[in-house]
């Protein structure tokens, strides 16, 4: 029965991590969106490979969840110097880490482009003109290192004049409508940035694999996205 109860808690405990880890990443989306969200965007993504570090909250909370678990089998060890600088070092690299990913967001507007970062959280604007490239495509059937990308995504990159490169497809933002579905968002955007006569590149190279994820009306937009040139 002992052993049941361990295994009960160990169980339940794993389930309230995983709920806890999907409500705080739904807090955080929520503070960017209010932070650095205007009221006048049409997209705003949250930037690879930042996005992904989320897992680390993940990772981090499992830890807890396991030292205490564990706890009451281990002896009590005293708290020295040493270990408190270990422990105050942790803890001032993990602010540090938080900030960077949190700040980690592009704003697309009618007129511009706001890309915050650490060190920028207020924002660098851009004007669309300032982009000099756009690369359009869906990755293939190859191998992706857990928690990037998968086969199938559609990936929509602007590189802009200071050779910084921008995906606006991944993690993108919310929506309420369809039309304000990122797909959509973007096919509007591509047809605005070809007319200003920005160079594109794009392939219906793996196309196919969309259909694996998305249904028609959102396959559509892409193959709009990446037929137009």
């Amino acid at each position: 029965m002992k052993v049941a109860g361990r295994v009960l808690v160990y169980i339940l405990g794993s389930i309230l991590v995983l709920i806890l880890s999907f409500f705080i990443f739904l807090l955080i989306g929520y503070l960017q969106y209010t932070l650095f969200v205007p009221n006048d965007y049409v997209l705003w993504v949250f930037k690879y490979p930042y996005s992904r570090f989320i897992i680390v909250i993940v990772f981090y909370l499992f830890l807890v969840f396991f030292y205490f678990f564990f706890k009451k089998n281990r002896g009590k060890v005293s708290a020295t110097k040493k270990r408190k600088n270990i422990w105050t070092a942790f803890i001032i690299l993990n602010i540090i880490g938080f900030y960077i990913i949190f700040t980690s967001v592009t704003v697309v507007t009618e007129e511009k482009i706001i890309d915050h970062s650490f060190l920028h959280p207020q924002g660098e604007e851009y004007d669309f003109k300032d982009i000099v490239k756009i690369e359009a495509g869906v990755r293939g059937n190859r191998y992706y290192f857990p928690f990037t990308h998968n086969r199938g995504d559609f990936y929509y990159k602007i590189q802009l004049m200071n050779g910084k490169i921008i995906d606006l497809n991944d993690e993108a933002s919310g929506y309420d409508e369809e039309n304000d579905h990122p797909t959509f968002v973007l096919n509007k955007l591509d047809a605005r940035l070809v007319d200003m006569g920005i160079t594109k590149e794009s392939s219906m190279d793996n196309f196919h694999y969309t259909t694996e994820s998305l249904d028609r009306m959102y396959t559509d937009q892409i193959k709009n996205i990446l037929e137009r040139k």
